[in-house]
């Protein structure tokens, strides 16, 4: 944290006049097919199982791990139609906030190019450094306070130009590649926000041009340290109008959820009242991106309960297996003040605080998605015949609190939550990841119903 806050100075303090933010870009009819939503973006691998992903956020700690989920799935093999196929390949969606943004963004773009290149020019790389040296470069960019570019800006336009080669989401989840969704918060709603078609159409914006590096910054933007990242909000279209809005709104019943989301939905067909929309980290509001996105009513058109977004009717019922793994990098610190019995400082209370927040939050999240997928489940299964084959889904968690030795948990526990770490503690995360995934119980259960047969 102290090399980030230093950061945050050096990109304050250095000024240019020659750069501009990059926008998103309005709705204009294009082609259909360029949509990034479910439907034009989920890969065509067997229909009868699903497979989602939940990588967390924790910097290049939580983007080691996550990336030891895709190692292991990539060396695990299932039979499906009578032929052994990588579990890797039946990924069907993968769901990310902040450091886990990079890993999922980059196997997105790259497929498995990253089991190759990502270690060396990611994982392995001190990145705090290099945004420092850049902000420190006579005539580098840097944060304009009042103007269109700050220091978020910054580090969005050295990553699209480094680590994600200037691609864009019309590139994204190509190639029989899952569907990514990268997350960061509204602050201007205090809610998810899904880097999706369905959410970008509230704002009559058009994702597919967007840069991916971008995406990924605001998703990992951690207040204070960076800037918000910026999003026009459009004047009215006809995407902006999405029926299932008006009928959330109509339900007098504000503990409903979805009418909670349709509120803040609501709010974007305003763009007078909200021309700019300011994103931070994912994690200020969800930091495994699993409720807030992958069940969200924006990503399912209102309808959670069949996740209209991913299913058509005809393939929910071909669906019999579901896997959703939860990578989940955070940690405990044992903080200096508590170890001493010293009142903490302002620093150290504000920062156990949102600690406390985020440990908080990361257990419900956790709690209500499951309950979420198996009240799925239960409805699937309600709406199929007696002779028709049940859905089944398995829920793994992966932490470091299931490590058993004391010694072992305590080293993984004290890794920072920075863009730099030792590559003997990034080998450390993903073998670990590994190891986790294969003693999962949830893991091997959904390994074993898939080897059954079809009845």
């Amino acid at each position: 944290m102290k090399l980030l806050h230093a950061l945050s100075l050096v990109f304050a303090a250095t000024l240019s006049g020659c750069a501009h933010r990059v926008w998103n870009l309005p709705i204009t009819g294009a082609d259909p097919v360029a949509r990034y939503d479910f439907s034009h973006r989920l890969p065509e691998n067997s229909e009868e199982i699903f497979v989602v992903l939940a990588f967390s956020g924790g910097g290049t700690r939580a983007a080691a791990f996550n990336y030891g989920v895709l190692e292991a799935l990539r060396h695990t093999t299932v039979r499906l139609e009578g032929k052994g196929r990588r579990l890797l390949d039946e990924v069907d969606v993968i769901t990310s906030v902040s450091g886990g943004s990079y890993t999922a963004a980059y196997y997105g773009l790259f497929g498995d190019r990253i089991f190759t290149d990502f270690e060396r020019d990611f994982l392995y790389h001190d990145w705090q450094g290099e945004l420092l040296r850049l902000a420190l470069q006579p005539g580098g960019a840097a944060a304009i306070g009042s103007g269109d570019f700050n220091r978020s800006d910054l580090v969005a336009v050295h990553l699209d130009r480094t680590l994600f080669e200037h691609k864009t989401f019309m590139d994204l989840s190509r190639e029989g590649r899952p569907f990514i969704i990268i997350n960061a918060s509204d602050l201007n709603n205090a809610t998810t926000f899904s880097f999706i078609q369905q959410q970008f159409d509230f704002l009559c914006s058009d994702l597919s041009t967007y840069p991916v590096a971008n995406a990924v910054m605001a998703s990992s933007a951690l207040p204070g340290p960076f800037a918000t990242m910026a999003l026009r909000n459009y004047p009215d279209c006809p995407e902006r109008h999405a029926p299932w809005v008006a009928e959330a709104l109509a339900r007098d019943d504000v503990l409903d959820r979805r009418r909670v989301v349709a509120l803040a939905m609501e709010r974007y067909s305003q763009p007078a009242r909200m021309p700019v929309l300011r994103l931070v980290d994912g994690g200020v509001t969800d930091n495994l991106g699993v409720r807030g996105s992958m069940m969200s009513p924006v990503a399912h058109y209102g309808n959670v309960p069949d996740m209209a977004g991913a299913f058509t009717p005809e393939k929910l019922r071909r669906v019999r297996r579901v896997l959703v793994i939860v990578a989940n990098a955070e940690t405990y610190r044992e903080t200096s003040w508590s170890l001493s019995g010293r009142e903490p400082r302002l620093r150290g209370t504000l920062q156990s605080s949102f600690d406390a927040a985020l440990g908080i939050l990361n257990t419900e999240t956790i709690s209500l998605a499951k309950q979420g997928f198996e009240m799925w489940e239960s409805h699937v299964n309600a709406s199929r015949s007696p002779d028709e084959s049940k859905v089944s889904v398995d829920f793994a968690v992966l932490t470091f609190n299931q490590i058993s030795d004391p010694g072992t948990r305590a080293r993984f526990n004290a890794m920072p939550t920075t863009f730099r770490l030792n590559p003997s503690q990034v080998d450390e995360l993903v073998s670990q990841s590994r190891v986790l995934l294969e003693s999962s119980p949830a893991f091997n259960r959904f390994l074993k119903r898939v080897d059954e047969p079809s009845p």
